[in-house]
């Protein structure tokens, strides 16, 4: 059971607290039922990076005293890394990778993983993202065939536009939808980072 929490502000209502207080509100409703799942959708959005850090400790914090499990929904991949053991991609509202949260980070395998967190800014300016994809406005997914096929920098041909692809796993829990074998995928990867 949580702690009470002593309030020494004076009462306000809802539309004088802050961001951040309306978070902390929020996270303090959803756990009041002592509940075992969470859903966190955008939890971090439109807070300060200081704001931020402290409601992703809360959750580390809760996460721990409770037991409970999040399925936590972002937009923000550093955020997703700080707080999830698991990860799963999605393009289009269609699941393309899953597996464990540090290997998806560290060698991602489908290519809009990889096109995705080699978006994300390093602190490096001469540092190029390592595979980018093609600049296609899509406002829908397409009907058949890999959701991913009008953007991707490794599509194979007509059987990315006509054939759902199948799942291929790995024996660690890791699975991406990609017609291309992970070790093949893999090998790319390598081959570009050395160049």
């Amino acid at each position: 059971m949580l702690e009470p929490i002593c309030l020494t502000a004076p009462a306000r209502l809802p539309n004088q607290l802050s961001g951040g207080e309306k978070q902390r509100v929020a996270i303090a409703r959803a756990f009041a039922a002592d509940p075992e799942l969470v859903l966190c959708d955008e939890v971090t959005s439109a807070l300060d990076v200081s704001v931020q850090a402290a409601v992703l400790d809360l959750l580390n914090e809760l996460k721990e005293k409770q037991g409970t499990t999040y399925i936590f929904v972002s937009h923000d991949l550093a955020v997703v890394k700080a707080l999830s053991d698991r990860v799963a991609v999605l393009y289009q509202g269609r699941l393309c990778e899953i597996g464990p949260s540090d290997q998806v980070y560290t060698t991602p395998s489908h290519p809009y993983t990889e096109v995705l967190l080699g978006a994300v800014l390093e602190p490096d300016p001469d540092k190029a993202p390592i595979l980018s994809a093609d600049d296609v406005v899509e406002l829908f997914p397409p009907a058949c065939g890999c959701p991913f096929q009008r953007r991707c920098p490794r599509k194979i041909g007509s059987i990315c536009d006509t054939e759902t692809p199948p799942w291929q796993r790995s024996a660690n829990g890791h699975a991406i939808r990609c017609h291309h074998g992970m070790d093949d995928l893999a090998a790319a990867q390598v081959v570009e980072a050395a160049e």
